[in-house]
């Protein structure tokens, strides 16, 4: 790609001017000559701007996944401005280089800033997960857990810190972190209960589901969203008609949408129909999030039909289309009609 970087980035330090989404495109796929030609710019920039550009293109590698400004975020770990540092870390949320974590662990031990420390405590606990779910070789498990561990245990530590730390370790496989998990449920601050609960849905352990429920009905707002969130990622079928009931009365939007796409992770014809019925709500934010819930559940459907033509040895070509599927005579083996009963039974639980 052709860019004149020299005047785009003259364009983007004009603070008369708002920052350009349609210029922050140029700024993807920065070579290492382009990116020098942006820090020589940054320079220049006041602290104002550089917060506010680096909020534009975390917001923009967040809604456009097609763009890809990792190369300036790595280099934004070493800002002076904390805030600056934070971003970074968010911006960089999908990126598996484990190249980063020696930074990211020391940002949560050493840092000054609380706020670094936090998001250093969420970035670590990122690659708990991938190492957990061997998107990243698993021995930094170890590592990132001890680390998060040591955090979390540490009387001195701020708050905010600690339960960014707990969260993380949501993921683990250690058998010790259950126990801190259902002790920080009952703990006497409420931003380190609502992290338990965000905890027992990373876990992919469905022990926590009668202790997630009753949360459903929590005074806290905050408490209801994540015990919503944490319920739809353990896909937990026995929450599809509390929340549905919920629905009806439910003020908060943040809950709303936390609801909605918890009901598109657990599927179900039920959850189906409630997601069809808000997508047609006024309300454009509940409208869109129920229409992305529902891609989900259809994506998790096909993904079962993908599954079974797997399990009875149907290729591609083989495979029939939906239409076909539930043709009178296909499923005749007893194991292949259970399996159109489970699928015909949107609401088992």
């Amino acid at each position: 790609m052709i860019r004149d970087l020299n005047k785009i980035l003259s364009i983007l330090g004009d603070e008369d001017k708002p920052i350009s989404h349609q210029l922050l495109r140029n700024l993807s796929e920065l070579s290492q000559a382009e990116l020098a030609q942006f820090q020589d710019a940054w320079a220049g920039y006041s602290q104002a701007r550089r917060l506010a550009l680096m909020q534009a293109l975390v917001s923009m590698a967040e809604e456009h996944s097609q763009f890809n400004y990792n190369a300036i975020f790595a280099w934004a770990l070493d800002d002076a401005d904390p805030n600056v540092r934070v971003l970074a870390m968010e911006g960089l949320w999908e990126d598996k280089n484990v190249a980063h974590l020696p930074r990211f662990l020391h940002f949560l031990v050493h840092d000054e800033d609380v706020d670094v420390r936090a998001a250093a405590a969420i970035a670590v606990g990122r690659y708990l997960y991938w190492a957990e779910t061997n998107e990243i070789p698993g021995r930094y498990a170890g590592e990132t857990a001890e680390a998060l561990w040591d955090v979390y245990h540490d009387p001195l530590e701020h708050v905010h810190v600690r339960r960014r730390a707990l969260e993380g370790l949501g993921s683990s496989s250690h058998p010790g972190v259950a126990r801190i998990i259902e002790s920080a449920q009952y703990d006497e601050d409420s931003f380190m209960r609502s992290s338990a609960l965000y905890a027992m849905g990373r876990s992919a352990d469905v022990r926590w589901i009668p202790y997630l429920l009753p949360h459903l009905e929590s005074e806290d707002p905050a408490s209801r969203m994540e015990a919503a969130r944490a319920l739809g990622e353990l896909e937990a079928k026995a929450a599809v008609i509390p929340m549905i009931r919920m629905l009806d009365e439910e003020q908060d939007m943040e809950v709303r949408v936390a609801i909605l796409e918890a009901l598109g992770q657990i599927g179900g014809e039920r959850a189906k129909q409630a997601l069809e019925l808000a997508a047609e709500s006024e309300d454009e934010a509940e409208a869109e999030a129920a229409e992305l819930a529902l891609e989900q559940l259809y994506a998790g459907l096909n993904n079962l039909y993908e599954l079974i033509d797997e399990v009875l040895g149907l290729d591609e070509e083989d495979a029939l289309g939906e239409s076909d599927l539930w043709d009178d005579g296909f499923y005749e083996d007893p194991l292949e009609a259970e399996l159109r009963r489970l699928l015909d039974d949107g609401d088992v639980y």
